[in-house]
């Protein structure tokens, strides 16, 4: 599947976005008639933060059509695709949010005499899809899906385009493309068809953005613990240590209380708030961790502005922690609907959910940072996280590391969890190393192909699960092809190896 470029520049990215909005209008046609039809609709989504913000979009909207469906979510999409095979998968029609382009092969062999709609921002495989299947994908029109529109963000156009009213649902796609990390293209903040939506929700009064340090709960957390609890970036000694962070801003002439209330990040002067992220700065510098990694503590906040300013919800980024969260701990049915509105005692819990979860990657994290259980291969470092990491938290983990200057600055990371007889990878580079040629989504797709397994993502963030049998053998190859791929560019690290001999140790 090719893109359909449309001329350069401006007014080239706006028919190219022109150009989307109509195939979205398209899924939305076909959903309208299924609706008026009577058919009964099997939504399906992947399980994160941006599947589930998705999930909640199209649930919303097909409850509004007065529709007949059910909605799920999966974390592989062999669950799918094994469902499929032992008939539990009903309805006259299959929505796949989030995912589903990576494997059109492997679905249209399972998928027959059902209507089948695709809403997902990763890049297609090359199969074609069936003329029949309705595809909204944003790289077939030449746009970027890994900064410019998440998933959630094609549910939103397809919801709004069912129905306008719809458009109360702008705030849950901010949520997605957040939590798919779509705001780390230079600088915190979102762009491109994302932050049309974000024009679209401050219009309506569901979002204010305003620029500030970048701690959750920033309106309601005791500042120590909202300095504890951020973990994007992951500051050693800080991040998931309630007593350290208290000792650093007192280090910094910063009280952690005023008379007998808690401080909140919100109540700190302008001059309080420079204090902070300079201590932060010298801080990291002092930990061998660049500088530059305090960066991601500043950039845009979306606040949504019907959320009570107390909970979770009210600050887009934690909004998609407590998604990712539930979809990470076998709850994705609470982060659904959270996002679909539903609040009370399903949200009460979700935010246990996603206490519990913090405690799970924070003992996660320190294990990450003992010595020696990230490896550098020739090309590639190597997280080796074993029995000893949650399969379903690893992509959690990778993220954490590759924002925190955690990964060497001159290869990918990849991060290896088990899942029985099956190990799970989640890869991500820094995007010096995708402008200088790499593509994990395409080098994991085509790496895992050979070793019997499945692969696939964006360019800066994939994923692939293989035989775990096989893992030495993905790994050496891979670290290959990822060497090939900077050399053939000339990036620097890049490293000759030898053909005949294996760089990596197997490990049970």
């Amino acid at each position: 599947m090719e893109a359909k470029i449309h001329g350069s520049g401006v007014a080239g990215m706006e028919k190219r976005y022109e150009d989307l909005l109509e195939d979205a209008a398209a899924a939305a046609e076909r959903l309208a008639a299924l609706v008026q039809e009577d058919k009964m609709l099997t939504v399906v989504s992947h399980n994160d933060a941006d599947g589930l913000s998705s999930a909640g979009i199209m649930a919303s909207a097909l409850y509004r059509e007065g529709a007949r469906f059910v909605v799920r979510a999966v974390h592989r999409i062999e669950h799918l695709l094994d469902d499929i095979d032992q008939g539990f998968v009903e309805g006259d029609c299959v929505v796949l949010l989030d995912t589903g382009c990576g494997y059109i092969g492997e679905l249209s062999q399972k998928i027959r005499g059902r209507d089948v709609i695709i809403l997902d921002h990763h890049r297609s495989n090359e199969a074609e899809a069936p003329e029949s299947w309705t595809l909204v994908n944003p790289h077939l029109r030449g746009i970027d899906g890994v900064t410019e529109i998440s998933g959630s963000g094609l549910a939103y156009l397809a919801a709004k385009a069912l129905n306008e009213e719809n458009v109360s649902s702008s705030p849950i796609a901010v949520v997605g493309a957040l939590g798919d990390t779509q705001d780390k293209d230079g600088k915190r903040c979102l762009r491109g068809l994302n932050d049309r939506i974000v024009r679209e929700a401050e219009e309506k009064g569901f979002l204010t953005v305003t620029e500030d340090i970048l701690l959750f709960g920033r309106t309601f957390k005791p500042l120590h613990v909202a300095l504890a609890t951020t973990t994007t970036p992951y500051v050693p000694g800080l991040s998931g240590r309630e007593e350290n962070c208290v000792s650093f801003l007192a280090s910094l002439g910063l009280k952690v209380k005023d008379h007998n209330r808690w401080k909140v990040l919100a109540d700190l002067t302008p001059e309080e708030k420079e204090t902070l992220y300079n201590g932060l700065v010298s801080y990291l510098a002092s930990r061998g961790l660049s500088p530059s990694v305090a960066t991601e503590l500043m950039g845009s906040v979306y606040e949504l502005t019907k959320e009570e300013s107390w909970t979770s919800l009210r600050d887009a980024r934690e909004f998609s922690s407590l998604l990712n969260a539930c979809g990470k701990s076998d709850a994705a049915w609470q982060g659904i609907s959270v996002a679909m509105g539903v609040r009370g005692e399903v949200l009460e819990l979700a935010q246990k959910t996603l206490e519990d979860y913090r405690v799970q990657l924070a003992k996660h994290m320190d294990y990450v940072l003992k010595p020696g259980v990230v490896e550098e291969a020739y090309n590639i470092a190597i997280l080796r996280g074993g029995e000893a990491m949650d399969e379903k938290k690893i992509s959690s983990v990778a993220t954490i590391m590759s924002s925190s200057d955690l990964i060497p600055a001159d290869k990918p990371l990849v991060a290896v969890a088990y899942a029985g007889e099956i190990a799970k990878i989640s890869a991500r580079s820094r995007r010096e190393l995708v402008a200088r040629g790499l593509d994990l989504g395409q080098i994991l797709a085509e790496t895992a192909g050979k070793f019997g397994g499945r692969g696939g993502g964006h360019n800066v963030a994939a994923g692939a699960e293989i035989p775990s049998q096989k893992l030495t053998l993905f790994l050496m190859e891979l670290d290959r092809r990822v060497g090939e791929t900077l050399k053939e560019h000339g990036s620097v690290g890049a490293k000759e190896q030898p053909d005949n001999e294996g760089t990596i140790q197997a490990r049970p």
